[in-house]
Parts: C-alpha cells; sequence; structure tokens
C-alpha cells in the first residue's frame, strides 16, 4: 500500500547533492593543511565544533592555520572546503519542484556547516530562475541549531518548528543511523543508499 506522507524532509549531501570527498582532501593537501585531514584529534575536535556552530566560520579558518601551521587565506580554506560539493543534478531539481506542485511541504535537514550551505545555495540550488526557498519550505542545519544528527533532539526541533506530525512525514537520509533515530520518533525513513536511489519512490 502506498503511503499517504504529507511532509518530506530531505538530508543533503548524497541525498541531493554528489559528494567528492577526495576532491576535498587533494585540495587541502594542495595548501599543506594534511593534519586537516588526517586522524589528527585536534581536527576532528574543530570539525566537530565548527559543525555544531560552536566556533565561526573565522574561527575555524584561524585555528586551521595554527594547527597547520600555514599562512592562506580563509578563501582559500573555504574554497579547498567546497570541493566536497560537486553537483545536484538537474533532475533532482525538477523532482523537488514536481513534489511542490503536488501539496508536499518539502524541508531539508542537514548536518552542515554554513561554508558548504553557502556554496550550494549560490552555486548548486538555483535551476531555471528557481532558487533554494523554492524547493524547502524551511532548512535546518546543524551548524545553526547547534545540534547534529543522529541526536534526537535536532528531529524534534524539526517537528516542533515545522509544526509536523511524525507519522504524516518521510525522512530520506542516506546514513542507517541517522534513519534509526527518526523512526524512534515517529517518523518514517527512506535510506538512500545509492546516490539517485531515491529517485524510484513513487510520491
Amino acid at each position: 500500500m502506498k503511503m499517504q506522507y504529507k511532509n518530506i524532509i530531505f538530508d543533503l549531501g548524497n541525498v541531493l547533492v554528489k559528494l567528492n570527498s577526495l576532491g576535498c582532501m587533494n585540495a587541502f593537501k594542495v595548501l599543506g593543511m594534511e593534519k586537516l585531514i588526517d586522524s589528527n584529534p585536534e581536527a576532528k575536535r574543530l570539525m566537530g565544533e565548527l559543525g555544531v556552530g560552536l566556533i565561526s566560520t573565522e574561527q575555524f579558518c584561524d585555528a586551521a592555520r595554527n594547527l597547520t601551521l600555514t599562512t592562506v587565506s580563509n578563501h582559500q580554506i573555504i574554497e579547498a572546503a567546497n570541493r566536497m560539493l560537486v553537483v545536484i543534478p538537474d533532475e533532482k531539481k525538477r523532482r523537488l519542484l514536481k513534489l511542490k506542485a503536488k501539496g508536499y511541504r518539502l524541508f531539508l535537514l542537514s548536518n552542515t556547516i554554513d561554508i558548504h550551505w553557502d556554496y550550494c545555495v549560490e552555486k548548486l540550488f538555483p535551476y531555471q530562475g528557481h532558487n533554494v526557498e523554492d524547493y524547502f519550505e524551511k532548512v535546518f542545519l546543524s551548524q545553526r541549531l547547534h545540534l547534529s544528527k543522529p541526536d534526537a533532539r535536532i528531529y524534534e526541533e524539526v517537528i516542533r518548528q515545522a509544526a509536523i506530525v511524525p507519522e504524516e512525514s518521510l525522512f530520506i537520509d542516506d546514513l542507517q543511523e541517522n534513519c534509526v533515530a527518526a523512526e524512534n520518533l515517529g517518523i518514517y525513513t527512506f535510506q538512500n543508499v545509492e546516490f539517485d536511489d531515491w529517485l524510484d519512490l513513487e510520491l
């Protein structure tokens, strides 16, 4: 039986945006910032703090320079970080617009930093005059909410701010642990194992 959802919540990376981790790592290597991408515990701490907004982009760049003993600019660091982001295929943007036209309320929930989000808004989401506001009613980002998936509190915040009923909602994410956390709150989920899997959903 086909479920009748009213709300669809999308993850960003590996659901809408194709990612290139290797390209990002190589870009940081070129800058002499290998310590940012290895198993260095200080680098992991910085990334974690940035991801939930405990430090700003500027503070992250300063700390990254101190950690790697480099003098690269904020702009160079941001450009290297954005090598992670490849494309949002037009087919996916068209599907979002069609789903919205059908009456679905669309939301985005992502463990995303402002560096990546700003690039997506400026470079990846625009399509035939449409911008991110034309796809989603509201966007929920970890850096701005100071919470990250799979913490139950970030899903609770989405439910509260979007005023949605969990049992009327579908969450699409590529990671199993994020789907399980949503299911624990009554939200239906679809794990997007391969990049285009969700396009085959009957919605």
